[in-house]
């Protein structure tokens, strides 16, 4: 682990780093809309909140990620080779975060990605939260790390997914339900409770489960998330070939995130079963 924690340090700085930009970019976006005295209620907010953690979340951790593995390499240079501080890699965390944001307003259509980014503030906010991600990634590599490190940094990231797609079937029911074919203003109430109900179950359950994996490295909890989405991957191929309903490519999804948490409960078992031969 000792070459493989940097990647997955890399991941963890990188998640923070979204977890902290994206309700930054939403609550300064909802301060520079009641400064121009837009009609903004509860809801109004809390759907900037969820645009910015379910539409954007997934797309700005991988461009974090990207922007964290180069601006961490130069650092490491700096680190070893100039002057050697904890710091070095927030301040390359910070400067990376900032030229990102500009570069991606400049190259693109002049507009902001990031709705909290159109103030001073936001900026100041987001460029903070790449400071934060790179203290915490000299942090972690400071020390050794075990596999655990590794399966609970995947673990992690496979529930961040979870979580977004359940406040999405919690908060915006119609949004989520398109996504899978439906068109939730023409169902009946039943049918619109049926959705509501068993997506948020579904979802919910699966994201619990991966997080007390995460949390206890218990290879049940791991399985228990996987076979959900296995088994959903299963029976939607059965509905399309043996039922002839719309076919669909769901269940490539499925079954990735299927075998994702499936695979790490499969390496607990087989670091458990060397750790005791």
């Amino acid at each position: 682990m000792k070459i493989a924690k940097y990647p997955f340090a890399t991941f963890c700085a990188a998640l923070l780093t979204v977890a902290l930009t994206t309700p930054i970019s939403s609550f300064t976006n909802i301060v520079w809309l009641s400064s121009m005295n837009a009609p903004l209620g509860f809801f109004s907010g809390l759907e900037i909140i969820l645009f910015d953690f379910q539409r954007l979340g997934i797309l700005l951790y991988g461009i974090i990620i990207i922007e964290f593995a180069i601006a961490f390499s130069f650092a490491g240079i700096v680190n070893k080779y100039f002057y050697k501080s904890d710091y070095v890699y927030a301040i390359a965390g910070a400067i990376i975060t900032g030229l990102t944001l500009f570069l991606i307003t400049e190259l693109t259509t002049q507009t902001e990605v990031l709705s909290g980014n159109r103030t001073l503030i936001g900026k100041i906010f987001h460029c903070l939260a790449g400071f934060a991600g790179g203290y915490f990634f000299s942090r972690l590599i400071s020390k050794d790390r075990n596999i655990s490190f590794a399966i609970r940094t995947l673990g992690v990231i496979f529930a961040y997914g979870l979580l977004g797609l359940t406040l999405n079937w919690a908060f915006q029911p119609e949004l989520a339900a398109s996504g899978f074919g439906f068109n939730f203003s023409e169902l009946s109430l039943d049918a619109k409770n049926a959705l509501i109900r068993d997506f948020n179950a579904f979802f919910l359950a699966s994201f619990v489960f991966a997080i007390l994996g995460v949390i206890t490295l218990n290879s049940a909890w791991f399985f228990s998330s996987g076979f959900l989405y296995l088994f959903a991957g299963v029976f939607n191929l059965l509905a399309i070939y043996g039922y002839e309903t719309g076919f669909n490519q769901i269940f490539i999804f499925e079954f990735i995130m299927g075998a994702w948490p499936t695979l790490l409960g499969l390496v607990i078992i087989y670091h458990n079963r060397k750790s005791l031969s």
